[in-house]
């Protein structure tokens, strides 16, 4: 994490509790002419101090070089910063219990930029089932069309159910994710986050890379579900149903390491999935 005094989740040697740092946490006043409460940054575009600033950012939101110690991404466009959005995946992070988090236009968006990063030609995705119907669409109806295969077990089965598709799927091409949604949208099914990666980890490469293991949490949430601690290298959340609460908002958010979120960020940057926030949504 940052050095950054309004990005600091200890105090002394005691970790400060999610509740304390929803108070202020990733945002420093100082930085918005000492307003208390965050502004709403109404802007597409920001100003660099220099043009070599410029050239810094860029290369860096592009994935052109990698970071510098304690380097923070400058302000370049709201496609793919901005500072609600930066505030409002600070929060999320801790929530989820994440290194960051991606926030996005739709839930859905943020479980197709997710597959998408992934996904390639010739690869296969294990699911769990039912899954919502969007997702379902996309790696029934979408996916297949771009060469990518899926195979799907029951959330009912238990964990002898992902263990055969993962074995059916081993003979479809290399897998490059775990996908389940947990509880099952609408059947609340549950299903073994814990398995999930030990299956993962025992699918190993020669290059030790092995299938990244995606929970939708959408149906509990972070207060009731922290995915990423029972394994999951990456949590998608539709920010819509419970997180946002009111049916005024459509967002998404998808949390985890920073390595596993760096192809996503990426992804996000050119599909143009950013969310912009409004003063009735972030």
């Amino acid at each position: 994490m940052s050095d950054q005094r309004w990005r600091k989740r200890v105090l002394g040697n005691r970790l400060l509790a999610p509740e304390t740092l929803m108070m202020g946490y990733g945002y420093d006043p100082f930085l918005s002419e000492r307003s208390l409460k965050p502004p709403v940054f109404h802007t597409s575009t920001f100003v660099f101090r220099t043009a070599r600033d410029g050239k810094d950012f860029f290369e860096l939101a592009y994935g052109l070089r990698q970071k510098r110690p304690n380097e923070e991404p400058g302000l370049i466009y709201s496609r793919i910063n901005n500072p609600d959005l930066e505030m409002l995946e600070d929060r999320l992070a801790i929530w989820d219990q994440a290194e960051a988090t991606l926030t996005f236009a739709s839930g859905m968006a943020a479980i197709s930029t997710s597959l998408w990063a992934y996904a390639r030609p010739g690869s296969v995705i294990v699911h769990s089932g039912p899954v919502y119907g969007g997702t379902d669409f996309l790696l029934s109806r979408i996916l297949p069309q771009f060469g990518v295969t899926s195979v799907v077990f029951p959330a009912e089965g238990g964990t002898g159910a992902m263990e055969e598709a993962v074995n059916r799927a081993r003979g479809a091409g290399p897998i490059v994710a775990l996908y389940l949604e947990t509880p099952a949208n609408p059947t609340n099914g549950l299903v073994d986050i814990a398995r999930a990666r030990n299956l993962a980890d025992g699918l190993k490469g020669e290059d030790r890379t092995r299938p990244a293991v995606i929970v939708d949490n959408t149906m509990l949430g972070p207060l009731y579900q922290t995915p990423i601690a029972l394994g999951a290298d990456l949590v998608v959340t539709s920010l819509t149903k419970y997180a946002g609460g009111h049916s005024d908002l459509i967002a998404g958010g998808c949390s985890g390491t920073t390595a596993a979120l760096d192809p996503i960020r990426g992804m996000r940057t050119i599909s143009a999935r950013c969310a912009i926030p409004t003063p009735a949504g972030c």
